[in-house]
């Protein structure tokens, strides 16, 4: 059996952030679920070398919280980052390496994006300002 891959989640919206973990957890991740984005970015700055992939999803129109997701996503963060944007109102986003838009986006889409980012190579790289 293949060990599971580390990841953070992110949520304000804690039913939401509770059935995502839940269905995460039963693919090959490690779920760490996490409802304050300041724990989030605290983990993400702290845990970078031990995750492999962080997802952070943006439910509610008008979340204080959406500024603080901008802030993280502008920070020197070396994890592939997974943005699912429910509420449609982060844009423009150019930091996250993947974005989900809308409230049709499936745990489907989200388990296709994740088995993108972790494949990917974790160490450092640039992040385009444009």
């Amino acid at each position: 059996m293949r060990p599971k891959k580390p990841i953070l989640l992110y949520s304000a919206d804690r039913e939401l952030l509770s059935v995502t973990a839940f269905a995460l957890r039963l693919h090959p991740f490690d779920v760490t679920a996490v409802i304050d984005i300041q724990n989030a970015a605290a983990l993400m700055m702290a845990g970078s070398d031990d995750l492999v992939c962080g997802v952070l999803i943006h439910a509610q129109q008008g979340d204080p919280a959406g500024r603080l997701v901008h802030r993280l996503l502008e920070s020197d963060l070396h994890i592939p980052l997974l943005l699912v944007d429910r509420a449609g109102d982060l844009a423009p986003v150019r930091y996250a390496d993947m974005v989900l838009y809308g409230r049709n986006t499936s745990m489907a889409h989200i388990l296709a994006a994740l088995q993108i980012l972790c494949r990917r190579e974790t160490g450092p790289k640039p992040r385009s300002a444009a």
